[in-house]
C-alpha cells in the first residue's frame, strides 16, 4: 500500500511543481516577473554564476600590508615604544590576515600555491618576535627577506589583474 503512495508522491510532485510554474508565467499581470522553469531551477549553478573574491581579498590584504610597510620605511624614530610595538602587532595581524586570504585564494585556484607559501614566510619570520618587541627589532636581513616575500606577493597581485593603488604608490614616494 505504501509503495503505491510512494509511487503516486514521485509522480504527482514534479507535475503539481510544473504545472504551478506554468501558471505563474501564463500570470495576467503586466509587471509580472516571469517564473524560472523547473529545468533550470533544478540545474547545477554555472562557473559564471558562483563569483569568488579570494585573489581580491588577498591582494588587498597586501595593499593594507604594503602602506604599513611604507611607514615603517618612512621612518619610525620619533615614535614611543608602544606605538612601535602597536606597529609590529599590526604588522603580524595583517601578516596572518594576509595568510588565510591566501590559503583560500591558493585554494580555489585564484592565485598560485606560491602567494601562501610566501605568506606564510613572513608569517613564521614575524611569529619569532615576542611581546614586547617593537617593529624596530626587525633586523636588516630579514626586513630584507619580508621585502622579497612581499614583492613575490605583489608580483602575483599584479598578474591576476589587481594593480596597486595609487596610495600606495604616493606611500612609497615618501620613502628616503
Amino acid at each position: 500500500m505504501w509503495v503505491k503512495a510512494a509511487v503516486k508522491a514521485r509522480v504527482l510532485v514534479p507535475v503539481v511543481l510544473a504545472s504551478a510554474l506554468f501558471l505563474a508565467a501564463c500570470s495576467s499581470e503586466p509587471e509580472a516577473v516571469p517564473a524560472p522553469s523547473l529545468s533550470s531551477a533544478l540545474a547545477a549553478p554555472s562557473a559564471d554564476a558562483v563569483v569568488s573574491f579570494d585573489a581580491q581579498a588577498t591582494c588587498e590584504t597586501y595593499f593594507q600590508l604594503d602602506l604599513l610597510r611604507s611607514t615603517v620605511a618612512a621612518g619610525v624614530k620619533d615614535l614611543n615604544r608602544k606605538e612601535r610595538r602597536a606597529l609590529l602587532v599590526e604588522y603580524q595581524q595583517l601578516v596572518t590576515d594576509l595568510t588565510a586570504t591566501a590559503g583560500d585564494a591558493a585554494n580555489s585556484g585564484e592565485l598560485k600555491q606560491q602567494v601562501l607559501t610566501n605568506a606564510e614566510k613572513m608569517q613564521t619570520l614575524l611569529d619569532k618576535f615576542g611581546k614586547k618587541d617593537g617593529i624596530d627589532s626587525l633586523s636588516k636581513m630579514q626586513k630584507k627577506r619580508l621585502t622579497l616575500q612581499a614583492n613575490r606577493v605583489e608580483a602575483q597581485c599584479a598578474s591576476t589583474g589587481y594593480a596597486l593603488p595609487q596610495e600606495n604608490i604616493d606611500a612609497r614616494e615618501l620613502i628616503p
